[in-house]
C-alpha cells in the first residue's frame, strides 16, 4: 500500500490532466469551428486529436503511478475533464477566439502592407 501523500500527488495529476484534455479539447473546438470539416475530414480531426492527445496522457500516467491504469485514474480524468469544462471553458474560448481575431488582424494588416508596397511605385 502506498502513502497518502503519493495517492494525492498521482491523483492530483491525474486531475492535471483531464484539465489538459479539457484544455486541448477546447483548441481543438475552436480550430474545428474555423476549418469547419467536412464529413470525411471531421473523424480524421478526432484521430489527430487523439494521436496527439495520448502521448501526453502517458506522460501525466508516468509521472502519477508509473504508468498503471487504475479506477482512479479514470475517475480523476473525468473530474478534472468536467471541472475545467464547468469552469473554465467558457472563458479559455473566448480569449482563443480574442487571439485567433488578433492573429488574423495582424496577418490582414501585414498583407495590406505588402500591397501596398507592391502597388505604389
Amino acid at each position: 500500500m502506498e502513502a497518502l501523500g503519493t495517492q494525492l500527488y498521482s491523483f492530483g495529476i491525474v486531475l492535471l490532466a483531464g484539465i489538459s484534455l479539457g484544455f486541448l479539447f477546447d483548441v481543438f473546438r475552436v480550430l474545428r469551428g474555423l476549418l469547419r470539416p467536412g464529413l470525411i475530414s471531421t473523424p480524421l480531426l478526432d484521430l489527430l486529436f487523439w494521436a496527439l492527445f495520448t502521448p501526453i496522457l502517458l506522460l501525466y500516467l508516468l509521472l502519477a503511478n508509473w504508468g498503471e491504469l487504475r479506477g482512479y485514474v479514470v475517475i480523476g480524468l473525468t473530474l478534472g475533464f468536467f471541472f475545467y469544462r464547468l469552469i473554465l471553458s467558457g472563458t479559455v474560448i473566448q480569449i482563443l477566439l480574442w487571439l485567433v481575431r488578433l492573429i488574423a488582424g495582424v496577418l490582414n494588416l501585414i498583407i495590406t502592407f505588402f500591397l501596398w508596397l507592391i502597388a505604389t511605385p
